[in-house]
């Protein structure tokens, strides 16, 4: 038996109201992206797939704004899960042991997560500050590298950042679905 924890959306449950505002319309922008982004994907895969097989002309550049719109999606989409606490917890044992020990292993995964997201948010600047200096952009469509992987490492900082709140906070309000192999 596998135990999987789903985290509610309770992160920020904080009083401060400028920061529930502000962490709102970060959600709503987040999600738009992901939602554009994801339509978008859609949208130009039927369009190109109907130009090439139907009128024998697909859309030039089609699979290069495909991967920058993957982009958009999965890095957006990145910092919402941590936010919503919505990663999924495979723990086999963790429910055999006193809250307190839970609590530590919660707190022990967020630093590492925290850690992860920390040296991957610093690594993909350096990338984007290199892709800027070099001029790198994409072969088909000439469009330019860098603001895409300067928005990578932007939400993998804020990836950070609500890790480190799910630190400081700790676990809040999981439910256990036991799942069966």
């Amino acid at each position: 038996m596998i135990w999987l924890r789903l985290q509610h959306h309770t992160l920020f449950d904080i009083q401060n109201q400028p920061m529930n505002k502000l962490n709102t319309v970060i959600e709503a922008i987040l999600k738009a992206i992901a939602v554009l982004g994801l339509c978008s994907m859609s949208l130009l895969t039927v369009i190109d797939a109907g130009g090439r097989y139907l009128l024998n002309h697909p859309i030039i550049g089609s699979v290069e704004l495909i991967e920058l719109m993957m982009v958009a999606v999965i890095f957006s989409s990145i910092p919402l899960m941590t936010r919503a606490r919505g990663h999924i917890v495979v723990d086999s044992f963790s429910h055999f042991f006193p809250a307190a020990v839970q609590s530590l292993q919660y707190r022990i995964a967020a630093l590492i997560s925290l850690l992860v997201s920390s040296c991957l948010a610093w690594i993909t600047l350096h990338k984007a500050q290199t892709t800027a200096d070099y001029g790198d952009i994409t072969a088909m469509l000439g469009i330019p590298l860098a603001p895409f992987v300067y928005f990578m490492a932007i939400l993998l900082t804020l990836d950070a950042v609500y890790h480190a709140v799910n630190l400081i906070t700790g676990a809040k309000h999981s439910q256990e679905v036991a799942i069966y192999d």
